[in-house]
């Protein structure tokens, strides 16, 4: 019988898709416990759900958490064997990772000893880095039954990134501010429009909502006041 998993997602019905994708199950074939509904001021807040498998009882036993293990430990193994594999000579330690919303969550740092191999894991504008952070996060679910969650950076790609991200959203909140016209900024993935409705959670000049559909999504920033169009989620 399969276990049931924990998935956090940007939505409710991604988290369920995520889940449903992990388990190999049709919808009809799972009981879906929503956590989290997520959503929050502009959509900064994530989706937290449990999709269990119909039928599944627990087994007891004490030595299971020992055999998993901490999601960290797990995907630290995982992806140095990973890494390996792949004919890559890197380095994968545990450090912290912080965001715009004053958010601090350990992250798994990955060094090479160049930058070309530097340049291929992280990929694209990231693409690469987010793709394996993904098979990262459901190769350790496997183990641990649930979502871990884990975050993955390669040589601060990451933190240079949110960093310029959350520049970006300072610089045009102050414009929309001063020109009363809202801005629409480029299109973006989930993770990376996240980084500016935190940034700009707390700042009581501007509203932030996400606008678009699939790869087109991307944030627009409206002065306080504005009237909003209808709200979908991030």
């Amino acid at each position: 019988m399969k276990q049931p998993v924990t998935i956090r997602a940007q939505t409710v019905e991604e988290a369920i898709r995520l889940a449903l994708e992990h388990l190999g199950l049709p919808q009809e074939e799972v009981d879906v416990m929503v956590l989290e509904e997520g959503g929050g001021p502009g959509g900064s807040e994530e989706a937290l759900v449990q999709v269990t498998p119909k039928g599944f009882t627990p087994q007891p036993g004490p030595e299971v958490e020992e055999e998993q293990g901490a999601p960290l430990e797990q995907g630290r193994e995982i992806l140095g064997q990973l890494l390996q594999r792949m004919g890559f000579q890197a380095e994968v330690t545990v450090g912290e990772y912080s965001t715009g919303g004053g958010e601090v969550q350990p992250i798994l740092e990955v060094t090479t000893p160049n930058e070309r191999d530097s340049g291929l894991l992280i990929g694209r504008r990231g693409d690469t880095l987010h793709r394996m952070q993904f098979l990262l996060n459901l190769m350790v679910s496997r183990r641990l039954h649930r979502w871990p969650y884990l975050v993955l950076d390669v040589e601060h790609y990451r933190q240079r990134r949110d960093a310029s991200l959350q520049d970006l959203a300072s610089r045009m909140a102050e414009r929309v501010s001063q020109t009363q016209e809202p801005i629409t900024l480029e299109p973006m993935p989930a993770y990376e429009r996240r980084i500016i409705h935190l940034a700009l959670r707390g700042n009581p000049l501007v509203v932030t909502q996400s606008t678009g559909e699939g790869d087109s999504r991307k944030v627009v920033i409206y002065p306080a006041g504005w009237q909003l169009p209808p709200s979908s989620s991030s």
